[in-house]
Parts: structure tokens; C-alpha cells; sequence
């Protein structure tokens, strides 16, 4: 039996392990050179099981919690760190908690209606000096990354939900189209402003080997139209 073309496009667990190193590596590098030297504690927002929250705290020497709404209870990273249930617009932390919160991945899962209160939220938690840093995916690249569907993130909501239907992943549909406009927006909006902005892409070991040579055929338009933006937010 032959996998579908779609099935090309899903990763292996190798290919998925080198994409969350590089996220972690990445992303912890812009904690090391956009917040204070004093920073302490830290916030993973949308923590899910906690293994990058753990790459985070081994990477950064901060102190970490995480959060996410698909928590039932209070739980422990696989290094034991604590994870909570929890959603970005109701932060259950005191006024100025963290040196450092982090938005992996997930400003394009938050309901529109519930965006300016999560940044308000996370302006709230966050020290003064401190910082967000985060990941978006870009919704119009080529694969669109949550489906692993070419052009995804071109069509309209209605039409979107109907085009799953041919996603190979398990998950279901939880994403908005949103771009570095959006989040300036929305962040400014709650209090924040976008400090930096940067074009982000994934090497060509985190692609599925078998489509791998169309992404290397990719990498100079990519530098202009990438993959992903990463980010940084300071308090207005």
C-alpha cells in the first residue's frame, strides 16, 4: 500500500526532534541577547507536554513554569518542571512574575476576540525590562504548516475547514491567518510593541527526506518569503 502525496510531508520523529532543537535553540538564543542579564523566572505560554520547556530551562539557566489549555490539572515536565492549565488571556500569576515569557507557535491558535487581553495579560505578569519572545508561522509559505497542505493559508475560513479534510495529520483545525501586521497590532494594542522582527527558517533536516530536494530548490525565494518570523515584544 502507497502513502498518499500528502503523507510525503509529514515529518519523522528525527526530522520532528531536529525541528523542536532548533526552535528551542533559536528562540532561547534571542532570551540570552534581548533580556536582562538579571532575568530569573520564566513563562512557557502554550507549554503543551513541557519537552521544549525543558530545552528552554536547560538552555536559558532560568526558572520556568508552563501553561496550556489543553491541561486538565497541574502536571510535571519530563525534568519536573511545573505546567499548569491555563489560557494566555487569564494568566493566574501575580503583577510582575516574569523576566521572560515565551509564544512559541501560538498567537495564530488565539481567538481573534481573545488577543489584545492576552497581551494585556502577559504586559501584567511581566517584570519591568521584561521580555516576549515568540514564533509565528508564516500562513501563506508554500506548505501551509499546521495541514502540511500546499496554499492553506490562502483560502478563506469556510474553505479552509473543507481542505483539511485531506491534512494527513491527527489534529483538527485551530489556526488564524496572521503575519508580523497582525501581532504588531494586536501586542500594541495590549501594551507591547514589536521590538524585532526576523525572518526564520528551519534547516533542510527538519524537512521529510523524501521532499526534501524541492525545499532546498526554495532556499533563495525563502530568504525574501520565509518559513517563519521570530520575534520580541517590550512593554510599551
Amino acid at each position: 500500500m502507497t502513502s498518499s502525496p500528502s503523507h510525503a510531508l509529514l515529518q519523522s520523529d528525527d526530522e520532528w526532534d531536529v525541528r523542536n532543537r532548533v526552535l528551542s535553540e533559536t528562540l532561547t538564543g534571542l532570551i540570552r541577547t534581548e533580556s536582562g542579564n538579571d532575568a530569573r523566572q520564566a513563562l512557557d505560554i502554550g507549554c503543551q507536554n513541557g519537552w521544549t520547556t525543558d530545552r528552554y530551562a536547560q538552555l536559558t539557566g532560568l526558572e520556568w513554569v508552563g501553561i496550556d489549555p489543553a491541561l486538565e490539572e497541574q502536571k510535571k515536565s519530563p525534568n519536573g518542571i511545573d505546567l499548569y492549565p491555563g489560557f494566555s488571556n487569564k494568566l493566574d500569576f501575580p503583577d510582575d512574575s516574569f523576566d521572560v515569557a515565551m509564544l512559541a507557535n501560538v498567537y495564530e491558535h488565539i481567538f481573534p476576540e481573545d488577543r489584545v487581553a492576552s497581551f494585556q495579560e502577559m504586559r501584567r505578569v511581566l517584570r519591568p525590562g521584561g521580555v516576549v519572545v515568540g514564533q509565528i508561522p508564516n500562513p501563506y509559505f508554500p506548505i501551509e504548516s499546521h495541514s502540511r497542505l500546499p496554499f492553506m493559508g490562502w483560502l478563506p475560513m469556510r474553505a479552509q475547514k473543507a481542505y483539511w479534510k485531506l491534512s494527513p495529520v491527527s489534529w483538527e483545525h485551530d489556526f488564524f491567518v496572521v503575519t508580523p501586521k497582525h501581532l504588531r497590532r494586536d501586542a500594541a494594542a495590549g501594551g507591547l510593541h514589536l521590538s524585532m522582527v526576523r525572518k526564520f527558517n528551519y534547516p533542510p533536516e527538519v524537512i521529510p527526506e523524501r521532499v526534501r530536494g524541492v525545499y532546498r530548490a526554495l532556499r533563495r525565494p525563502m530568504q525574501r518569503f520565509p518559513w517563519a518570523w521570530q520575534f520580541v515584544l517590550r512593554p510599551e
